[in-house]
């Protein structure tokens, strides 16, 4: 009988103000990461208590066959992340989740690397960073229905103000099935962006960037 494999992950992030500090992860599937010094000075009347950062760091390896359901999600002023993944099959997964929070400046990374082959795989996953553009938005959605997949994927948010934010989607993956990637810059009727669908059996790069700091 194939092993049953469930996994149910949730992460919320509910950041309060005034954070700040530089804190290095060094684990991980993808090896070293670490959080960038700002090379802020503490005031001498202030507490170090006070100008503590947030660190969040996860990092998952999965290998086997069975059930399969996914969730995780991020919520904040600067970054908004959900999805979730769920089918029956073999998959092997190894992904990195990391969050570090300085004051208002935000630094977001995602990394997976996923197989999945002998059964249907489903996900819906969304990337999106508000404060684009003084708050008109940039959001990355992607979904897909597929019978094999083997995937490298990278997401990265950095936010440091309204007019200092970007916003990286980065993915290699060979399919078989239905692959669809949309990217949206504003609101409602005002929105810039494009919408791709696939289906069959395809190898695919696709590189999203949103960068609202640079300048000519």
């Amino acid at each position: 009988m194939p092993g049953l494999v469930l996994i149910a992950v949730v992460a919320f992030a509910l950041l309060a103000c005034f954070f700040c500090g530089a804190i290095a992860s060094d684990h991980g599937p993808y090896g070293p990461y670490f959080a960038p010094d700002h090379g802020f000075r503490h005031p001498a009347n202030e507490s170090p208590v006070a100008v503590r950062g947030f660190l969040f760091d996860e990092s998952s390896k999965v290998s086997g066959s069975g059930e399969v359901s996914i969730k995780g999600s991020f919520q904040d002023s600067a970054v908004d992340s959900s999805g979730w993944m769920k089918g029956s099959g073999s998959i092997n997964l190894e992904s990195l989740r990391n969050l570090n929070k300085i004051r208002q400046e935000v630094d977001f990374t995602q990394r997976a690397d996923l197989v999945f082959e002998g059964g249907q795989l489903k996900n819906k996953k969304s990337l999106r960073l508000p404060l684009f553009e003084n708050g008109v938005g940039a959001t990355v959605r992607e979904r897909f229905n597929l019978s094999h997949v083997d995937q490298s994927e990278t997401n990265i948010i950095r936010s440091r103000n309204g007019f200092n934010n970007t916003m990286l989607y980065d993915t290699a993956l060979a399919y078989e099935g239905l692959w669809n990637i949309q990217n949206l810059q504003g609101w409602s009727m005002v929105l810039n962006g494009s919408d791709e669908t696939y289906r069959g059996s395809f190898q695919t790069q696709k590189r999203i960037e949103y960068n609202d700091s640079a300048r000519t």
